[in-house]
């Protein structure tokens, strides 16, 4: 790939990205699935895998759905490995509060720091996300006032 299509590639996968917090913050969850490929994989940073394909869109349309949501991707690093595979690293802040609490981990709201680690291909014509890594380097937590681990 040329210098031409390297620099075309990236803004693409940066277009995409930025599609991919617009999605989940405001909440449109039918666009969601589109930013991923078909056997999208989220893994944790240990190696494990999270989720899966369809069923990640659907997680975060769960954790999200009862909440105001705030997803940066601040800086990015993005290789182009070939025509139609790529990396990337992006620095990253998520502030969110939940009306209630989030449904499974129970908080009221979050800060969250750190890294989305993701490579992408190029699928049906179009960049995708292929895998997602996300790498907390700090994580703010507020607990309902009814929760044991709320501080006075």
């Amino acid at each position: 790939m040329d210098r031409l299509g390297q620099l075309e590639a990236i803004a693409e996968i940066r277009n995409l990205k930025a599609k991919y917090f617009r999605f989940m913050d405001c909440k449109l969850w039918d666009e969601l699935p589109s930013v991923f490929t078909e056997d999208m994989r989220v893994v944790t940073p240990e190696g494990a895998i999270y989720s899966e394909g369809a069923h990640y869109a659907a997680s975060l349309r769960h954790s999200l759905e009862a909440s105001i949501s705030c997803h940066q991707g601040l800086t990015s690093e993005i290789e182009i490995l070939d025509a139609d595979s790529a990396k990337g690293v992006w620095a990253m802040q998520d502030l969110i509060t939940w009306h209630d609490r989030h449904p499974r981990q129970g908080w009221k709201s979050i800060v969250g720091q750190g890294h989305y680690h993701e490579t992408y291909k190029r699928e049906h014509g179009a960049w995708r996300i292929d895998t997602l890594t996300l790498t907390r380097l700090r994580l703010d937590i507020e607990w309902p006032a009814d929760d044991p681990r709320s501080q006075p």
